[in-house]
């Protein structure tokens, strides 16, 4: 397990008054409005005023925490609605429109071409929905993930051409065809790119290029995602302001740029929103079908429902089989028949869990047979064909297990690798690759995620360089740290506040959901929730006390007995109970109590150590154990229970200043076979080795490796 820090800001008090006194007077003359019948009277106004004073703290200490500390600026982004800037200021989109309505007007057929992902099928009916409604005669196509691969294919192009169509409109796709587009300009098609992904060096030949992310573009926004993008379109061929457009097609927009992964900031936020609006009322069999699918019908539709509910029924169509059974639900008019396809995507969707945890576990098998690889920067692994269209989950799932970049590849029968990154923050995975790029038949992406196409023969050589490159860019590698927004008591927390939070809403990747520290509580006791996979934790701080639900984490791997006093990072929530409203809460991560970042940094500097990096002698002594060291380790495997998925426990007992020490004394009593892990009950538990020989702890091969150092 790789720890990290956690990170609370220091908020100016004074600005958190203003901030509070700003939010419950809006607030107060807002609840004065609603009731404009009922005669306030200045007592009224004074009483109602001072509850919302209560009632807004917690939300001003979030927006002072993420230094938003103007009142005006404050009460701008809880109003969410920003200004959707000029869809012209797009660098080409003049051009792209000249181009569309004139095939428009001379009766051109129109292909457009999207993605087999969300943000590529949301982005197709989009546009296709707003050609078809102008009077265009429009043609979608999407490519298939394992046939044609990601965007473009000049097989694609030749079919579309064969069909007589002379005109393409790609989106979110397209800024990486170089070749591809040259082919088109060869068959004399004409060919408008609409994407949002990073340009390489040399742009292709196109009619217009629409992307926000090209070096010469001026447009003010530069998150939107395939569907903002095509979105924006639509608005420019309408000749509309684009809050307008929102009212006809902002649910598709929302569903792209949430399931994409886009900051939750500026023109996004005021789309979401909008488009969240409409799903909670939508008038689409699709969407109506879908959401009755995942029991989310006359309820609240949140980011988060987009992102866990979903996006994974969307996008497993296109990871699975062909998308475009999402591009049907989505553009679907028969109700009968949206129910069907819903009830598909659901089967689906079964089927990409299984197939997805078939190659969790074969890659866990590859690591367990060779640890070594845990040592790198950078993650690769590879297995023959497996499936490609859920290496990008996997590698997401062991990012989140390791702490690291990594990158999975299938390889087919004729040695061609089709692989999929996922990366940390403060690590740019695209850089990486490109560092790499003569490995490569392919690659795209950004930061945080990428793709790629490479031979058999030269993965080694790929994993090899890939590290080098990582080894001096990120000579010291961290793990980003946890960042919690202000430190609450549990009696503090009122229904009323945590309702107040929904003014953050759309929470998630730019504006992330608010994550509170509870210090020094006590552990009352640990249940299973569910089918066991999960975990009810129950904290007691004082005479209040809360359930904290602990996803993806069983009971048995809850390294926190009942007493035991815990420090926690929280999410909290406001759920139906027995007897009305309740305050629940999610615990992010746990730790024991006033424990602080020092064992995440000697552990950051001990996997840097095992990664190769250099130490210099201050940070070489704080992992370098004494012989006593070592020993008072044993005798604490020999006296109690050590988890070896959590051992921020240990730390706390050894000390938390011994961090580094007791991390190499466990790696060498581990070398010299005198403890071993063990799994019980799906427990993974430090156990003793008998052994009648004495060992001699200087001979383990970590502790010659520093003492050579």
């Amino acid at each position: 397990m790789t720890y990290r820090a956690w990170n609370t800001k220091t908020v100016d008090r004074a600005a958190l008054k203003e901030l509070t006194a700003a939010i419950a007077q809006q607030n107060t003359e807002e609840l004065e409005y609603q009731n404009m019948d009922e005669e306030w009277s200045e007592e009224k106004y004074r009483s109602v005023l001072a509850a919302q004073q209560k009632e807004a703290g917690l939300l001003a200490g979030i927006l002072a925490a993420r230094g938003i500390t103007d009142p005006a600026e404050a009460l701008t982004l809880l109003a969410g609605e920003e200004e959707l800037s000029d869809p012209m200021l797009l660098t080409d989109m003049d051009k792209a429109c000249e181009r569309i309505l004139r095939a428009i007007d001379e009766g051109e057929t129109i292909v457009v071409f999207g993605d087999y992902d969300v943000d590529g099928v949301t982005a197709t009916a989009l546009l296709y929905q707003h050609l078809k409604g102008m009077g265009a005669a429009v043609k979608c196509m999407l490519p298939s993930r394992e046939g044609d691969g990601y965007g473009l294919s000049k097989n694609a192009i030749q079919s579309i051409y064969d069909k007589g169509c002379r005109l393409i409109v790609t989106v979110d796709n397209g800024i990486s065809a170089v070749e591809e587009a040259a082919f088109a300009a060869s068959l004399g098609i004409d060919l408008i790119i609409t994407d949002h992904h990073l340009p390489h060096d040399t742009l292709p030949q196109a009619v217009a290029i629409v992307d926000p992310r090209r070096v010469d573009d001026h447009s003010p926004f530069k998150g939107l995602c395939g569907a903002g993008v095509a979105f924006k379109l639509c608005a420019a061929l309408d000749g509309c302001p684009p809050e307008e457009m929102l009212e006809y097609c902002g649910d598709l927009a929302a569903v792209g740029t949430v399931a994409d992964v886009m900051p939750l900031t500026g023109e996004n936020r005021t789309i979401v929103k909008a488009g969240l609006r409409q799903l909670q009322n939508t008038d689409r069999p699709g969407f109506c079908a879908l959401l009755e699918e995942v029991g989310l019908a006359g309820k609240p539709v949140t980011a988060e429902n987009i992102s866990y509910a979903i996006a994974p029924r969307l996008n497993a169509a296109g990871r699975m089989d062909s998308a475009v059974t999402a591009l049907q639900l989505v553009l679907c008019e028969d109700e009968d028949r949206a129910v069907e396809l819903a009830h598909k995507l659901s089967d689906i969707n079964i089927q990409r869990q299984e197939t997805e945890m078939e190659i969790v576990k074969a890659a866990q098998e590859l690591l367990d047979a060779e640890p070594e690889r845990l040592e790198d920067r950078v993650i690769l692994l590879w297995g023959k064909d497996w499936h490609p269209g859920v290496i990008g989950i996997v590698a997401s799932r062991l990012v989140e297990k390791t702490g690291r970049p990594v990158i999975v590849v299938s390889v087919d029968e004729h040695g061609e690798g089709k692989g999929s990154g996922r990366s940390i923050e403060g690590f740019h995975l695209h850089q990486a690759i490109s560092a790499c790029q003569e490995m490569l038949v392919r690659f795209g992406g950004h930061a945080l995620a990428a793709g790629l196409s490479i031979r058999r023969e030269n993965l080694e050589a790929f994993r090899k360089q890939i590290n080098a490159w990582a080894a001096k860019t990120y000579p010291l590698p961290q793990q980003p740290p946890l960042r919690l927004d202000v430190p609450v008591r549990l009696d503090e927390v009122t229904v009323e506040e945590v309702q107040g939070l929904d003014y953050l809403a759309p929470c998630g990747h730019g504006n992330p959901a608010p994550l509170f520290l509870v210090e020094n509580a006590i552990v009352d006791g640990v249940y299973p929730m569910g089918d066991g996979r999960h975990s009810r934790v129950r904290l007691r701080q004082g005479t209040a006390g809360l359930y904290l639900a602990c996803f993806g984490v069983a009971p048995a791997n809850i390294p926190y007995q009942p007493g035991d006093r815990v420090d926690a990072a929280v999410s909290f929530s406001v759920y139906e109970g027995r007897n009305g409203p309740m305050v629940s809460g999610r615990a992010r991560e746990l730790r024991p109590a006033g424990m602080g970042n020092e064992p995440a940094r000697q552990a950051a500097l001990y996997e840097a150590w095992r990664s190769g990096a250099h130490l210099d002698g201050q940070q070489r002594t704080l992992l370098k154990p004494e012989r006593d060291d070592t020993v008072a380790l044993y005798r604490q495997l020999r006296s109690g229970r050590v988890d070896a998925n959590d051992l921020q426990p240990l730390f706390a007992r050894m000390g938390p200043q011994l961090t580094g020490k007791t991390l190499v004394s466990l790696e060498a009593l581990t070398e010299l076979n005198l403890i071993a892990v063990e799994e019980t009950e799906g427990a993974r538990r430090y156990v003793l080795v008998p052994t009648k020989e004495k060992k001699d702890l200087t001979s383990a091969p970590v502790l010659r490796a520093m003492m050579e150092e």
